[in-house]
């Protein structure tokens, strides 16, 4: 929750003190970068959650530094060449991208970070690999992205430039490297206590099974990412950097909804393993509908409170943030999220049941929808059509998810839990916002309390439903 609240944090901060303009080029020079860094990590978290520990439980910790130095050399050769690549193109990227004449030195400073970036995101993968979550949580979670919002207040009142706005986004990702890397250099030598004698297997042979396994997640993550931030650097190269911003603080709450759906999903992936590998199709189904209601219970209020009064949501930005358009880009993405929710955790439930290779196909197909209709409807249709563009995307990939679930493992999210938790969403919070709206009375004063009275109502719906 606190990553979530901080990123929304961040663009708040970014919106309220700087030109429209300055907010453009730092969201899409730090999508360019946060899409770079998800293609050098190359999957890797993936893969050594899969073989560290497995290997220390198995007895064969001898092999555990093989696959560290197996997974680490490739990321940093990948990072570093992906940083000199940015270096000497950085010009002339920036013009293609539509940033203005500081893009160049903006993204020459992010090149800089990036393999630290990089080997930041490794060091956290190693930790997380052998169960230990709280690293992940104490340096990434909260320190780095509670001190980016913080930073960029800090450069707003030092300096105000673009370039000091983006050194301050990056700091905390360098200070974040070091500190995971003491951190994992100290957990393994305590942890990783090698047995007598030499590992069981060579070093080509880890190093060839470690990197069969791999490299799909690592595709499969720049996909995800790509989902992600493509639509805001296609919007600056095609419209403006300003409509990038505007666009980026509109689709914002998008991630706060994220939250609880994620958080499931971390939950669910041992519980669906243990359930498959047991041939339990029954407490699997179970499981399924009772998460996908929980994800629709935590995530709905967000969208349905947002996608209601856009106005109100985007006047948290600023008065340049508003308009017709704007509102209907909130109103689309409002209504993507929810369809994707209610299929539930079907990606989880794929990737769980060994079928990692369809959930790759099926982000791969959303990117490519998402990036062919960005080209195509932005320049008809601007934000809208952007907006447009990820909702089908991102809906097309749950609904394949769904229809193939259903035919591999004959079951569905559709059950009571899942129509109580929607209907008390859409009772408590849907039907008095668009009263307010369709009596022209949707102020601020008047949308507080709606959104107040609905929480309560909704809160009496859940506990009273709770057991049926």
């Amino acid at each position: 929750m606190v990553s979530a609240a901080a990123g929304f944090l961040l663009v708040l901060v970014v919106t309220r003190l700087y030109e429209t303009e300055v907010a453009g080029v730092f969201f899409s020079a730090t999508s360019m970068f946060l899409i770079l860094l998800a293609a050098t990590t190359l999957g890797t978290d993936a893969g050594l959650g899969r073989f560290l520990l497995r290997y220390e439980k198995q007895g064969n910790g001898a092999e555990v530094p093989l696959v560290i130095r197996a997974a680490l050399r490739p990321v940093l050769a990948a990072s570093v060449l992906a940083a000199v690549v940015l270096l000497a193109s950085a010009d002339s990227l920036a013009q293609v991208l539509g940033l203005d004449d500081s893009g160049g030195a903006v993204l020459r400073a992010l090149a800089l970070v990036l393999p630290v970036a990089a080997l930041n995101d490794f060091y956290l993968s190693g930790t997380r690999a052998f169960g230990r979550m709280r690293t992940t949580a104490i340096v990434d979670k909260m320190f780095r992205t509670g001190a980016q919002p913080v930073l960029a207040a800090v450069a707003y009142l030092v300096s105000g430039t673009l370039l000091a706005l983006v050194v301050s986004w990056a700091i905390p990702y360098v200070l974040a490297g070091v500190w995971s890397y003491l951190l994992f250099r100290k957990f393994t030598r305590e942890r990783c206590i090698l047995p007598e004698g030499s590992p069981s297997q060579n070093y080509r042979l880890v190093r060839r099974e470690f990197w069969v396994f791999t490299w799909p997640r690592g595709i499969a993550r720049l996909a995800q990412i790509g989902i992600q931030r493509a639509d805001i650097i296609i919007i600056a190269a095609l419209m403006s950097p300003g409509d990038a911003a505007i666009y980026t603080a509109a689709t914002r709450f998008v991630a706060l909804g994220q939250f609880g759906t994620q958080a499931i999903g971390q939950v669910l992936q041992p519980r669906f393993t243990v359930l498959l590998t047991q041939g339990e199709r029954i407490a699997l189904r179970d499981v399924y509908k009772t998460s996908t209601a929980w994800s629709i219970a935590l995530s709905w209020p967000i969208y349905i409170i947002v996608g209601c009064a856009p106005m109100i949501y985007l006047a948290l930005f600023g008065e340049d943030y508003g308009g017709s358009n704007v509102n209907l880009v909130v109103v689309l993405m409002a209504v993507a999220m929810m369809v994707a929710v209610f299929s539930g955790p079907v990606d989880t439930l794929l990737l769980m049941s060994g079928r990692s290779s369809t959930s790759l196909i099926n982000a791969l197909i959303a990117l490519g929808v998402n990036i062919a209709l960005c080209f195509f409807l932005v320049p008809l249709w601007g934000l809208p059509g952007a907006s447009l563009a990820w909702g089908l995307a991102v809906s097309i990939r749950c609904m394949l998810a769904y229809f193939q679930v259903r035919r591999q493992l004959a079951i569905t999210p559709v059950g009571p839990q899942v129509g109580l938790a929607a209907g008390a969403s859409l009772m408590a919070f849907g039907v008095p916002l668009l009263l307010l709206t369709v009596f022209n009375v949707m102020e601020p004063v008047n949308f507080l309390m709606a959104s107040a009275m609905g929480g309560v109502v909704y809160t009496a719906l859940l506990w009273t439903l709770r057991r049926l």
